[in-house]
């Protein structure tokens, strides 16, 4: 159970590592192994700090009161990644044809240039924001049972593959399906997570 529960975090835990990797890749900045290395050191020590955190609190609440609030809390996360993923998708159906026409002459003209390394200071920046932005979800998930050390584990994997994937990724024609598909998916990983923490 703690193996598919943990697998489930890393996932969704990591996907927005996926959407700033091809983020990085559409601006034509290369991530390193050293750079993804270190950010996702950092996306590690903040979810590790935030699942400690949830297992200190753990016991000082009754068991089924902190699965409770703790899935809850997981399910109202994945809750707010699918309407914000649909605010986004409102937002990009109000450009107009000839903003698209603009942009994607823009890319073109970005496409051209060498892709440029991201700087050690980015991608510090950048793993103290996927880490701050996991803080909460690994608080909750810790509190609804989620153990640190297959947590850990998953969370390490899948953001070095999913920011170096979507960097790749970020260079090609499936970059913007991908980018708007990574806040649903992430929203729904989520709710399953908190679904089955509570079940099971």
């Amino acid at each position: 159970m703690q193996l598919f529960s943990s697998l489930l975090f890393g996932v969704s835990a990591s996907l927005d590592a996926l959407l700033m990797g091809i983020t990085y890749g559409i601006r034509r900045v290369h991530i390193g192994i050293l750079q993804n290395l270190l950010v996702s050191a950092i996306t590690l020590l903040g979810t590790c700090l935030s699942v400690g955190c949830g297992s200190l609190l753990g016991p000082l609440l009754p068991a089924s009161l902190g699965t409770w609030v703790g899935s809850t809390v997981l399910i109202l996360y994945g809750f707010y990644y699918l309407v914000k993923s649909m605010s986004r998708l409102r937002k990009k159906c109000l450009i107009n044809t000839k903003t698209q026409n603009s942009t994607s002459f823009s890319n073109e003209l970005e496409k051209t240039d060498l892709p440029a390394p991201l700087s050690y200071r980015s991608a510090l920046t950048l793993g103290i924001a996927l880490s701050a932005n996991n803080m909460g979800i690994g608080l909750s998930a810790s509190v609804a049972g989620l153990t640190l050390a297959p947590a850990a584990a998953m969370t390490i994997f899948f953001s070095v593959t999913f920011l170096h994937l979507g960097n790749h990724l970020g260079k090609s024609c499936l970059s913007q399906r991908i980018g708007t598909a990574a806040d649903p998916v992430s929203g729904a990983l989520l709710i399953l997570l908190g679904i089955w923490e509570l079940l099971f």
